[in-house]
């Protein structure tokens, strides 16, 4: 009797191990529902099923000048100014979500300063096959950059599986200017 229970005690044992080892296996929601990450490196163009994107040049500065604009926009931290192209490749669509996510994992959200609505990539409407340049904004600290990250998709909401461009920012970051200058998004 004492064999039999030792050998119950163990199968019922071999059973939790193989359910708690299942249920670390097993993908949560959140894993079913995060974005699918497209890689892409700063100058060339990454391409998505929507919308390709090409990541010109990064600048950083303590204001920002908006056109048609007065005064220049202060910040407590810094702003992190991404020039990049963009061109829509199916339907007519809007870049909705831009993110940067440090090193340390912190993520800074786009900019949403008054005036930015008239000028930044953010508000433009992409037409098909038509490139568009001009900029993204984020506010988040100067020294946070180097080792970051670029998060760039369509929509902000309801985005499982949707792709969601990366692009690394690199090591080192560019050098911090007293004000940085944007211009409108145009067609190139």
């Amino acid at each position: 009797m004492t064999a039999r229970r030792l050998l119950n005690a163990g199968l019922t044992l071999a059973v939790l191990v193989a359910i708690v080892g299942l249920y670390r296996v097993t993908p949560t929601q959140k894993d079913i529902q995060q974005p699918t990450p497209v890689r892409g490196i700063i100058g060339r163009a990454v391409q998505t099923p929507r919308f390709d994107l090409t990541v010109d040049a990064i600048r950083i500065g303590k204001k920002l000048r908006i056109p048609h604009t007065t005064p220049d926009r202060d910040s407590l931290t810094d702003f992190v100014v991404v020039d990049a192209s963009v061109t829509a490749t199916r339907e007519p669509m809007h870049i909705a979500d831009v993110r940067i996510r440090s090193a340390d994992g912190v993520t800074y959200l786009g900019s949403n300063r008054s005036g930015l609505d008239q000028v930044d990539l953010t508000s433009t409407e992409f037409a098909p096959d038509i490139p568009v340049r001009g900029s993204f904004v984020v506010e988040m600290p100067a020294d946070k950059v180097p080792g970051a990250t670029l998060l760039v998709m369509e929509k902000s909401i309801l985005n499982d599986l949707e792709p969601q461009v990366t692009v690394p920012l690199g090591s080192d970051a560019p050098p911090l200017q007293d004000v940085v200058a944007l211009t409108a998004a145009s067609d190139t």
